[in-house]
């Protein structure tokens, strides 16, 4: 007789070993899986994980950043738009607004090398107002849409052209720099008590802030029951010493919030290559309030490029006037730009940050007979052939390369750039 329990035993245990080699199977399976997974996304199975560190070459991370970083800032002069630039400017757009490349295409690849680049936008741009040149100036919108493709991203509206197209103007021309992303607009604000906020771009861990005013507005004015935020040094609601004191404020918050403040300083005399005493007397100010770098605007000509002592005993940065960036004026001191090239260091040791450098890449205004095809042409890729086709032969035979250099070279001495 078959002993039927033993038998029952027998299949009970190969059931349950069968059970746990197939469960054995699929943890292994599980296991190669995983393994698999942490491979593929960069991780390794390590096995039993300890907290041990003691045999470990862990690098300390420092709670501060030592030794120095430098910042590249960029300036240029009065982008002036005379009436012969916006309308080939609407020429070579093909019937679909403005198309302003060709203008600005030499000199593209200069400025896409700094990590700041300021210019002074001289003319406003009003969305309601039709374009127009001299002496009220307004242009097409689109032109900030080419300046901010070429790369700059602080922009200057404190101009004796500000007011060109009254307070409603100015309030469009505020509106459409706010519509674009990662720029800056100083000397013209909403309302006077935003123009008491400081404001600051950082740049490779260097804060700079950037604050614009004007000696003029061309007799025009802000009227008195506006609160636009603009300071100029004509402004009748206030006296001087009042408005000394509000730019004095204006740099001292500035200071409060950035290692290095900028002014922008639009003059009222025109032509001059050599600074007025008039801008020596508000330079002195604007130096003894803690300004680091000064940039003069508005003379529509270059004037030289120096260091002089701040209030904090620092070297402080004065270019005196950046002249004409690009614009339709008829005399050669008036088509000889140029763009400064600064760095700015900051050491993190001594917590000073200062100017370290400053020199200026020659830049022209080029154009042909009747003032056709504007644009800016670099000293570096200039020649006598693009000399000789100048329209401004006609009153000055002596322009070509040697009269060209030998202009930057009396103004500049040992500050000129050629190869940005």
């Amino acid at each position: 007789m078959r002993d039927t329990n033993k038998f029952s035993k027998s299949k009970i245990f190969l059931v349950i070993f069968n059970s746990l080699l197939c469960v054995a199977i699929i943890v292994s399976s599980m296991m190669i899986v995983i393994d698999k997974a942490r491979i593929a996304k960069g991780l390794t199975y390590k096995g039993e994980e300890t907290s041990d560190t003691s045999d470990q070459n862990v690098e300390p991370v420092d709670a501060e950043p030592k030794g120095t970083t430098t910042v590249r800032l960029m300036c240029a002069g009065d982008n002036l738009i005379h009436g012969s630039i916006y309308k080939q400017a609407k020429s070579r757009a093909d019937g679909e607004g403005y198309d302003f490349s060709y203008a600005y295409d030499n000199i593209r690849d200069i400025i896409k090398k700094s990590d700041i680049a300021f210019i002074n936008q001289e003319t406003i741009m009003d969305k309601d107002s039709e374009p127009s040149s001299y002496p009220l100036f307004n242009s097409p919108t689109e032109l900030l849409d080419e300046m901010v493709d070429i790369g700059f991203n602080v922009y200057n509206q404190s101009t004796n052209h500000v007011m060109d197209k009254g307070v409603s103007g100015a309030k469009n021309d505020i509106e459409l720099f706010n519509s674009k992303s990662n720029i800056l607009l100083t000397g013209l604000y909403p309302t006077w008590e935003d123009m008491m906020k400081p404001q600051t771009m950082e740049a490779n861990g260097i804060t700079f802030s950037f604050v614009g005013f004007s000696e003029y507005l061309n007799g025009l004015s802000v009227p008195s029951d506006s609160d636009l935020g603009l300071l100029y040094l004509t402004d009748s609601r206030h006296s001087k010493d009042e408005l000394y004191s509000t730019m004095e404020t204006m740099i001292k918050n500035a200071k409060e919030a950035s290692d290095i403040v900028c002014v922008s300083m639009h003059w009222q005399t025109e032509d001059v290559t050599e600074p007025t005493d008039s801008e020596r007397e508000i330079v002195d100010k604007l130096l003894s309030y803690g300004a680091d770098i000064i940039i003069g605007t508005g003379p529509h000509v270059l004037q030289p490029m120096e260091y002089m002592q701040n209030s904090d005993g620092e070297q402080a940065l004065v270019i005196w006037s950046l002249g004409n960036f690009i614009s339709c004026q008829n005399k050669t001191k008036n088509l000889l730009g140029g763009i400064s090239d600064v760095t700015v260091t900051k050491d993190y040791d001594t917590g000073k940050t200062t100017v370290t450098s400053a020199n200026l890449i020659p830049t022209i205004t080029h154009y042909t007979s009747n003032f056709s095809n504007v644009r800016i042409i670099p000293l570096s890729q200039y020649s006598d052939d693009l000399a000789y086709s100048h329209a401004i032969r006609s009153k000055n035979s002596d322009y070509d390369m040697e009269y060209i250099e030998d202009f930057y070279n009396k103004m500049f001495p040992n500050q000129i750039e050629i190869q940005p």
